[in-house]
């Protein structure tokens, strides 16, 4: 018996993929062909026009010929909560906590699967070392009140995403494109079914030996990129085609890898990589340039405000870092207020 038919005694898995933005759409198309029962749920004029329409086209970025029109089943109500067997919550990372509340009761009996950037809130926790709770992951800890440790599958999304303006999802193709998933409590087996059902539907998913160091591997890159990206407005390579933009983004990534040593990280960091990866993707939009333009609050404090938290607690200085994260709450406060919108507006209509 496999592991889908183990986990759901040989009926489709019926999974529930909670958030309408650029993964939670991927994850719903993709893992159809699993043979899985998905159900995709969200809120939003945007994702009211997809459930009317009950279908997304998902386009290759490099081949806009191969666009493929998929069905979608969306509900713009929550749905029941029983009977799940596997919950994605595909959400951004800030608004993690308000949805692990509201779907409290469908993570009691389902595997959940965290698809997040930045390092979660149960980064230290459910290994066997001493707890350790990251305020900036999970203010007021809500996440960790409602989601089972036990019943956690984290997962580490390498793959580039975005909305189009009439609604289709751009796909960025890299070799790099990988989905890595494993256990937060090790040995619990939470992360069996969905990487069966990754795996059956043809993604690029491996089972990492520790998904904790993979976080810290993907934060790496996101730290130096996503804010570079979301104050120059420009694509995930391109900012390194300023000398400035190159030399801040290996700042960064010196600092947060300084903090990631502090805070017990061993494996080797292989930053050239990440560079080359940004100059193999170079207009591509990163989460938080997309957020910007679109107006909504970025996932600042689980990419930023968590190294941080950590630097302080372990004395090491991050100056470039901090600096940066003054220049996110600025324009993060300008989103809210609408500054940026209307100069991007602007922009726009020329």
């Amino acid at each position: 018996m496999n592991a889908i038919s183990k986990e759901t005694a040989g009926r489709p898995p019926r999974t529930l993929v909670v958030g309408g933005g650029p993964i939670g759409r991927y994850m719903a198309a993709r893992l159809q062909p699993s043979g899985a029962a998905v159900v995709l749920h969200g809120k939003g004029q945007a994702f009211e026009r997809l459930a009317s329409q009950g279908r997304l086209t998902l386009r290759p970025q490099d081949a806009p010929q191969e666009a493929q029109t998929i069905p979608l089943d969306c509900s713009l109500r929550a749905p029941a909560p029983e009977g799940w067997d596997l919950l994605v919550l595909a959400v951004k990372a800030q608004d993690l906590g308000a949805a692990g509340q509201q779907f409290k009761a469908h993570a009691r009996g389902a595997v959940t699967l965290l698809p997040q950037n930045g390092l979660p809130w149960w980064q230290y926790l459910g290994a066997g070392a001493p707890p350790l709770r990251l305020l900036a992951a999970d203010p007021g800890g809500l996440a960790e009140d409602a989601l089972p440790l036990e019943r956690i599958a984290g997962c580490v999304v390498t793959k580039g995403l975005s909305i189009s303006e009439e609604g289709h999802l751009i796909e960025a193709r890299v070799p790099s494109d990988r989905f890595a998933l494993g256990d937060v409590v090790p040995g619990s087996g939470a992360s069996r079914l969905p990487f069966a059902l990754m795996l059956r539907a043809g993604l690029p998913v491996a089972m990492s030996e520790d998904i904790r160091v993979e976080k810290w591997r993907k934060l790496l890159i996101n730290v130096a990129f996503n804010p570079l990206g979301a104050l120059s407005q420009l694509g995930f390579g391109e900012v390194l085609d300023e000398p400035e933009g190159e030399r801040l983004a290996h700042a960064l990534m010196a600092e947060a890898v300084a903090v990631a040593r502090a805070a017990g990280l061993t494996v080797a960091v292989d930053t050239q990589a990440a560079f080359a990866r940004a100059r193999g993707s170079r207009h591509h939009r990163t989460s938080m340039l997309q957020d910007a333009q679109a107006g909504r609050p970025f996932e600042l404090e689980p990419i930023v405000g968590v190294l941080l938290e950590l630097a302080q607690r372990h004395g090491v200085a991050v100056p470039t870092l901090s600096t940066i994260y003054g220049c996110l709450r600025l324009l993060n406060f300008s989103v809210r207020k609408g500054p940026i919108l209307q100069v991007l507006a602007r922009a726009r209509a020329l």
